[in-house]
């Protein structure tokens, strides 16, 4: 079953004038289910076209349905919003509470959740995110990866099918952004659909398929492998392949070949324990 099926989408933010595109013809499908890793350099038109899956970019051109809700009638706005929520680059644009429960509560009571049933949904959000225990401090005073796994949860209390992350982890040291990255696998094992927007080749290892994008269209899909080994067409779309994959490369251009190429430092080391 699909999540996500567009067809022909453009885009331009001067639309109705006449202006340039930031997104040329794009069709895609996502099914339920996947992790997506959408990889493009800036400006490629990541962030732009999942923007139109929850109605915060009105669609212009185009057919989108998400979860079989026509994107384009006003009438399906709040439930689309309610199914596929959306994280963004920096947490703290996101909070409205100075009370992280409070905080992870907001969305369920502008729904007109009741209110006996809200305390249940946010232990269960932020026990997903690995934060029950803090349900009283601020989220202002969390660490960087508590505070972006608290915006995660205020999205995560309305229970959504689909959850887009758009750059969630590009301001975040390496533990924080692990924590996050971790936090992202938990979902997609417990059956979400999970896309993540990100410019960093090294996390769309993580993905079952990654669209690779360049100047606002689909340049390729396929399987991690499939895209992060070919560096020739990660050129392309001005991105450098895994550090694993530019080690086997060198290494390829000195005569020592390896078995296979790796995408990660572990099969790195697998191939590199199979030299005689």
């Amino acid at each position: 079953m699909d999540s996500i099926t567009g067809e022909h989408i453009s885009f331009s933010y001067t639309y109705p004038d006449i202006g340039e595109n930031v997104l040329h013809d794009v069709s895609l499908d996502i099914r339920a289910g996947e992790f997506i890793a959408v990889l493009g350099a800036n400006g490629s038109g990541k962030s732009t076209l999942f923007k139109h899956c929850n109605a915060i970019l009105p669609l212009q051109n185009g057919n989108l349905r998400v979860l079989h809700l026509d994107a384009a009638d006003p009438d399906t706005l709040w439930e689309l919003r309610r199914l596929c929520g959306m994280v963004f680059q920096n947490p703290d644009n996101q909070f409205v509470s100075p009370i992280l429960e409070e905080d992870t509560a907001f969305a369920l009571r502008n729904y007109d959740v009741s209110e006996e049933e809200i305390p249940d949904k946010v232990q269960a959000a932020l026990s997903l995110v690995g934060l029950n225990g803090l349900e009283r401090r601020s989220p202002h005073s969390l660490s960087g990866g508590q505070k972006q796994r608290a915006a995660i949860a205020g999205v995560l209390a309305m229970e959504p099918q689909i959850l887009i992350f758009d750059e969630a982890t590009a301001m975040l040291d390496p533990l924080g952004r692990k924590e996050v990255l971790d936090c992202l696998k938990k979902l997609h094992a417990l059956g979400r659909t999970v896309i993540m927007i990100t410019h960093y080749v090294e996390e769309a290892v993580l993905a079952d398929r990654v669209i690779l994008m360049l100047q606002g269209s689909i340049l390729q899909s396929g399987t991690p492998r499939e895209i992060l080994c070919d560096s020739a067409l990660l050129a392309q779309a001005d991105l450098l392949p895994p550090t694993a994959v530019r080690l086997y490369e060198d290494l390829s251009a000195r005569g020592i070949r390896l078995p296979h190429c790796p995408l990660t430092a572990e099969e790195l080391v697998e191939e590199l324990c199979q030299l005689k």
